[in-house]
């Protein structure tokens, strides 16, 4: 709080008239006191500062200035409470005044209420357009993980901008973070150029870099932030993802193209920049972390597991860090030390906050499928568990008879409750009375290809924007539910040993009207062969490590001119456009076809196809489910010891169990694969190629 903010106050109590203020002799009373007292809290003088406020507000406690100055104070001196108490008075009394709202804003925001944050900066803006307020707004949206939000109130704050340095890093963060990395890039390059003696540009250049896919750009910016500021783990773990991008960009070269500026090696070394930072800060477990993760990537297996022994020494209570060793194990196909570390934060965490998930991806990698099915069942029992409300009492296969009608409970995404209502048709072998409950989108593809069973739509109960708890207790009566199975079940119940048959013609019928206007639509030659292409999930846009790269792809398929490519992608950025990918004519899009919210429209576009390539995504799932011919990106479904997806006979996965994933490797199957396909008309798994 500076002066000049205080000053801005007194001038807007002042001009105030007698409808917008409390008492136009808000500053009769001790003015020179007033304004002593506003030089002594600019300077920070702040018991000398309280002091005086105490006294202005014994003489008048209705005075809204003196009261959220002094609110003000309080909290920037720690005491929240005071302050809130102070300012939220003031606003009663005087509730014109847009500072007021801005400044009980960031208190709230301190305690964690981001949404009461929110409402306050946009209070505030409803007065009086500010940057203050603009910026704050901005910064609570990223809060709030709603870049697309910010990215308007962090225009406005860079047009309205006092400290311009600041406005460009924040609108680069939000533009970053909705893919438009080349737009983030240039407010990183304004930032830069105001203050290039910070690191927090570069880090920013790095991020941008990194989505966009510019592997050398993002490895200079790295290496810049690393030499301002060798400690800051945010630069350490930046330059990982920076020399991910630049190897599958450069081909797995082991050198810069060109000296990086100011630094004296040619070789990136990150193990070299990990020892670096510990020298920095010894006692941050992040780094000592981070440095153990990489090492061991880097095969110094040594080094990297006593480095993250020393980061749980330093936080031995720090579970999420065991689990996210595990993960990078997993990632990096060592699934016993996944598995090792899995059961680690399983121990620490207990059910808080601990995700069982690799513990049962690698269970089933390593052939324990026994083990995995138990953890699966334990799915639920921690963090992130939705409520359901109304259910009956009974939950099948525990009770093998049912009075009355079976329902099957939805859980987790659009893509998942395909993936397991794969195994429908063997339930309605068993149970005919069924009512399935899934995401509206899919009802019409499911009425269709199941008439004798009954569709309801998710029983999301939603309150305020966010989702509670399920509510079954109206369908419960309605369809006379006897008993139910979450349908993230039936995958034990009928896949048990990964080796049950499975639907190769498929389950789900799309329209056939719609399928025959895509049909017409494609306009297909004699001989030729339409393939779709999704290359990665909507969920996950900056993980290299896990999608291929649309330009590998593209480059490692035949040029055959028999072969047509469809894109089948939703929730495009910049990053991935064909048009910087290279043989941009090759991909073709879909006019006027909502991929995301038109599912019945998606589903009839990949039934008119030939053959479907797609990362394991809502695309990879429904293809299976509508008998088409997939080539998965990924590892299997439920990755397993036997190599084939357990769920989908028509998937095959270009990926083994313990592989590690990389997109030239993968891209270099594929396009075998299809060789395989335009030759014989037949796909055979990655093991016979």
């Amino acid at each position: 709080m500076n002066k000049i903010f205080l000053s801005h106050f007194a001038k807007i109590e002042l001009n105030m008239d007698d409808t917008g203020s409390t008492q136009s002799h808000d500053i009769d009373y001790g003015q020179k006191d007033f304004e002593k007292a506003l030089d002594l809290h600019s300077t920070n003088n702040f018991d000398e500062a309280a002091s005086i406020y105490k006294k202005l507000l014994q003489i008048n406690p209705l005075n809204s200035l003196v009261l959220n100055s002094y609110g003000t104070l309080s909290y920037q001196q720690g005491n929240v409470l005071n302050a809130l108490q102070l300012i939220k008075k003031s606003i009663i009394l005087n509730p014109k005044v847009s500072i007021f709202y801005n400044r009980m804003g960031v208190v709230e925001r301190t305690q964690g209420d981001i949404d009461g944050a929110c409402r306050m900066f946009e209070r505030s803006l409803s007065i009086e357009e500010q940057y203050e307020a603009n910026l704050n707004l901005c910064e609570t949206y990223l809060e709030r993980r709603h870049p697309e939000a910010a990215i308007e109130p962090g225009r406005r704050a860079l047009a309205l901008a006092v400290n311009k340095f600041v406005a460009h890093l924040r609108l680069a963060t939000a533009l970053r973070l909705v893919g438009k990395f080349n737009e983030a890039l240039a407010e990183g390059e304004e930032a830069k150029s105001l203050n290039p003696l910070s690191p927090y540009p570069y880090i920013e250049l790095t991020m941008s870099n990194i989505g966009a896919e510019k592997g050398e750009a993002a490895l200079n910016a790295v290496v810049k932030g690393l030499v301002l500021a060798p400690d800051l783990v945010e630069s350490y773990f930046n330059l990982l993802g920076s020399l991910n991008i630049w190897s599958e960009c450069e081909g797995q070269k082991s050198q810069f193209s060109a000296e990086p500026e100011n630094l004296a090696i040619k070789r990136l070394d990150i193990p070299f920049w990990g020892r670096c930072a510990i020298v920095a800060n010894r006692q941050n477990p992040l780094i000592w972390f981070w440095h153990g993760v990489n090492c061991g990537r880097s095969n110094l297996l040594e080094e990297g597991l006593s480095s993250l022994k020393r980061s749980i020494l330093i936080e031995p209570e720090h579970g999420n860090r065991y689990q996210a060793i595990s993960l990078v194990f997993q990632r990096n196909g060592a699934l016993k030390e996944a598995n090792f570390f899995a059961r680690a934060t399983k121990f620490i965490l207990s059910n808080l906050g601990f995700s069982p998930h690799i513990l049962w991806e690698t269970c089933f990698a390593l052939g324990q499928e026994d083990e995995g099915w138990k953890h699966w069942d334990r799915r639920f029992e921690y963090d992130g568990a939705v409520e359901r409300q109304g259910l009956p009492k009974k939950r099948w296969p525990q009770t093998e008879k049912v009075d009355g009608k079976l329902l099957v409970c939805s859980e987790q995404g659009v893509g998942d409750e395909i993936l397991y209502l794969s195994c429908l048709p063997d339930l309605l072998k068993q149970h005919k009375a069924i009512v399935i409950e899934c995401d509206e989108r899919w009802g019409p593809i499911f009425r269709r290809s199941f008439p004798e069973i009954i569709v309801v739509p998710r029983q999301v109960k939603f309150v305020g924007g966010n989702s509670l708890f399920y509510d079954y207790r109206e369908i419960t009566r309605k369809y006379r539910i006897g008993a139910y199975v979450l349908c993230g079940d039936l995958p034990k119940i009928f896949r048990y040993d990964f080796q049950t048959p499975k639907n190769e013609s498929g389950f789900l019928r799309s329209n056939p009207q719609r399928r025959q206007v895509y049909i017409n639509h494609l306009d297909k030659c004699p001989g030729q062969i339409i393939v779709g292409v999704c290359w990665k999930s909507g969920f996950a846009p900056n993980w290299p490590s896990i999608y291929p790269r649309l330009g590998d792809l593209l480059e490692c398929l035949p040029d055959d001119k028999n072969l047509r490519l469809i894109s089948l992608q939703y929730g495009q950025n910049d990053r991935e456009t064909p048009s910087e990918s290279g043989n941009t004519a090759r991909l073709e899009t879909i006019p006027d076809l909502d991929q995301v919210e038109d599912l019945e429209g998606v589903a009839a576009l990949i039934s008119s196809l030939d053959l479907v390539i797609s990362a394991s995504t809502t695309v990879l799932h429904l293809a299976c489910a509508l008998g088409v011919k997939t080539i998965s990106t990924y590892y299997p479904n439920f990755r397993s010891t036997r190599g084939a997806d357990p769920m989908f006979e028509n998937c095959y996965p270009m990926l083994d169990a313990g592989e590690v994933f990389c997109s030239r490797k993968v891209a270099e199957r594929i396009g075998k694969t299809v060789r395989e396909y335009l030759s014989s008309g037949k796909v055979k798994n990655v093991k016979s190629i």
